[in-house]
């Protein structure tokens, strides 16, 4: 009784642990995290293609039990506070998901603290999917400017600009209720003056790394990179992706009409359009037939006179009268039709300036829509770009 009396306080100092977030996240340490939980991704998404009924398993294999490191003096001494790892695991799980237990398979000792093996039972409180990530589509129906633009918003809350989850191919890994078991490892924990930190943890498929998940999602490969969610995060999703559609397409179209209106209001500083007025009233030929008519007619008669007498002059000055008017009218004609051309030409040249101006608009207003859709993919990327646990 008296030395578990004086036994009691050394197992009791190391019921104390931190509940911050006490890892360590060196580009090293992020780099090893990425492979495990890259490849773990993939091979869910190869089992997940290869199996046709049953739901392939989510968390790794829990360690096989090694009672020789679990022996009472370990536990009490060097295996950390259940609470510890539990507030380390929920850091690496997503809302949908709760904990339901956790139970120490393996506890190995060393100079830089402890490594615990874990079996864990995980549940979710929804539908979990395998959702494949992909760029927007372009469908053929799109014009240049959406072809252009489109691959530049933002489409998801949580991934870069461009990507959209594919909806039509993500497949049910775990329906609500249910429980997922496997295994997790606390890799590094250490005590310092009686209370535990955890330093270094394993991430799950679960886990959520926007860092992480942003660079995975950018891999080209085949089938393509595939995340896992939650039922209710992909229909906000599918929110996200009309709304931000919708919301191009708007501007997009308001550009237009702003372009529009602007041309229209141009083409009114224009010279009008000039027309033709042929050969009738107004249009100064018959005005100048009818002068060609005098001096023709005068003209034919002294020819007419110096060939017979009375009867030529009067044949003479009928046919010069006539033969006048022709040439006037074609003179007059003539004129007109040259005066219409260069009222054309001064058209044609005001057109052809004012459509300059508003092409040069209309690329300003575009250049301006792609800035904005910069800036907010430049804010997309900096919040994605969180080395952090998100949940």
């Amino acid at each position: 009784m008296l030395v578990g009396a004086l036994a009691l306080p050394l197992f009791l100092s190391g019921s104390s642990y931190s509940k911050n977030d006490d890892e360590v996240r060196t580009p090293q340490a992020l780099q090893a995290d990425y492979a495990l939980w890259s490849a773990s991704l993939r091979d869910l998404t190869k089992l997940t293609a290869s199996s046709n009924h049953l739901p392939p398993a989510i968390l790794p294999p829990s360690q096989p039990k090694d009672e020789s490191t679990l022996s009472l003096w370990n536990r009490g001494w060097n295996l950390p506070p259940e609470g510890l790892a539990r507030a380390a695991l929920a850091r690496r799980l997503p809302q949908q998901v709760e904990l339901v237990s956790l139970t120490p398979r393996r506890l190995l000792v060393s100079e830089d603290g402890v490594s615990v093996d874990y079996s864990i039972s995980l549940r979710a409180k929804e539908d979990i999917l395998l959702v494949p990530v992909i760029s927007l589509p372009l469908g053929q129906d799109l014009n240049p400017n959406q072809r252009r633009l489109y691959p530049k918003g933002v489409y998801a809350y949580d991934l870069p600009p461009g990507k959209v989850f594919d909806l039509a191919n993500s497949r049910i890994v775990c329906s609500a209720g249910t429980t997922m078991e496997g295994g997790w490892t606390l890799r590094r924990a250490e005590k310092s003056l009686g209370k535990w930190k955890a330093t270094r943890t394993d991430l799950l498929p679960l886990t959520r790394v926007p860092a992480l998940e942003s660079i995975f999602v950018r891999e080209a490969s085949y089938p393509p990179p595939a995340l896992l969610r939650a039922q209710s995060e992909l229909i906000n999703s599918r929110d996200k992706q009309i709304a931000a559609k919708q919301d191009l397409d708007d501007r997009l179209a308001a550009i237009t009409a702003d372009v529009r209106q602007y041309r229209a209001s141009l083409m009114t500083s224009a010279p009008a359009i000039a027309r033709s007025k042929g050969m009738g009233a107004g249009s100064g030929v018959p005005t100048g037939a009818g002068i060609g008519a005098v001096g023709g007619a005068a003209t034919g008669a002294g020819i007419g006179a110096m060939a017979g007498g009375g009867d030529g002059a009067a044949l003479g000055a009928g046919a010069g009268a006539l033969a006048g008017m022709l040439i006037g009218a074609l003179v007059a004609n003539a004129e007109q039709e040259k005066k219409l051309e260069k009222e054309k030409a001064a058209r044609r040249e005001a057109v052809a300036t004012i459509e300059r101006q508003v092409t040069d608009y209309e690329h300003r207003r575009l250049r301006e829509f792609e800035n904005e859709l910069g800036q907010e993919a430049t804010k997309q990327e900096s919040t994605l770009a969180r080395p952090n646990w998100s949940n």
